[in-house]
């Protein structure tokens, strides 16, 4: 009996502490190579006020949502939701733009200075790489 409820224990805790993860292209993005990225929102799931997310940090082709650690597309509530977590990730706003041609706000940041994640290994801001 005991044994039963450690294990259960044991995967509750471990599903918690992957409840959080955010992924761009099944790489957690506190680990994407890139000083900087770009992102925007696209419409969220059909009769919902939820948005979605694209991230673009120069790696070509198309451009990846933000999904869990399963590939399930993540929704946000809005972009300042989709902020404040890119910037527990290590990234700060730089600079928001709005394209007149759709209406569509783009918004540009910048990895932190001497930011150190807790998973990552420390972050190099004379070669800028980690």
């Amino acid at each position: 009996m005991k044994a039963k409820f450690f294990l259960l224990t044991l995967f509750v805790m471990g599903s918690i502490s992957f409840a959080n993860a955010q992924y761009v292209n099944e790489k957690p993005i506190s680990e994407l190579d890139a000083d900087y990225i770009r992102i925007w929102s696209d419409s969220g799931p059909l009769l919902s006020s939820k948005i979605t997310v694209r991230v673009d940090w120069g790696q070509g082709g198309r451009t990846p949502q933000i999904t869990d650690n399963r590939r399930r597309v993540i929704s946000f509530n809005g972009m300042i939701a989709v902020l404040n977590m890119l910037s527990k990730e290590g990234f700060e706003l730089i600079e928001i733009v709005r394209d007149s041609k759709d209406e569509t706000e783009i918004f540009y940041l910048k990895r932190k200075e001497g930011f150190i994640p807790g998973n990552a290994v420390d972050y190099d801001s004379e070669t800028h790489r980690r």
